[in-house]
């Protein structure tokens, strides 16, 4: 059974939405769970000032502008990100699947979502990071 973050530990989440109603919502639902979340609308806004590293879960939405959350995603394993990544998106597509494996994606979530089916994914992702089975 999963547990809620430790409170000596307070888990930080980057969330990247370009929805601004959507990223607030999203916002709120991890905050009062504990964690430390810090929102950005685009892949280029968290590359220039996200301080990639210091985060222990990406919740990426799929689509955002310019670079999308799997295309953002694939960067960062090139360049040896290892944190856990869950991503957020509107239809499922089939033919992104095989991507979504290799980028080690830890779970996807279907859009409109429940802030408790966010919550759960979150901490799934950062209570087993190595964890190579794609929820979908």
């Amino acid at each position: 059974m999963l547990q809620m973050p430790s409170p000596s530990k307070r888990y930080r989440v980057c969330l990247l939405e370009d929805d601004v109603a959507v990223s607030d919502a999203l916002r709120l639902s991890l905050e009062r769970q504990g964690y430390e979340v810090t929102s950005f609308g685009s892949a280029s806004d968290f590359l220039v000032r996200g301080q990639v590293d210091t985060y222990d879960c990406l919740v990426v939405d799929q689509h955002l502008p310019l670079l999308s959350g799997l295309e953002l995603v694939e960067l960062l394993r090139r360049r040896a990100y290892s944190k856990p990544a869950v991503l957020i998106w509107g239809q499922p597509v089939a033919h992104l699947l095989p991507r979504i494996r290799r980028a080690a994606i830890n779970e996807t979530l279907t859009k409109p979502l429940s802030p408790e089916n966010l919550v759960a994914a979150v901490l799934r992702a950062i209570s087993c990071p190595g964890d190579s089975e794609l929820r979908t």
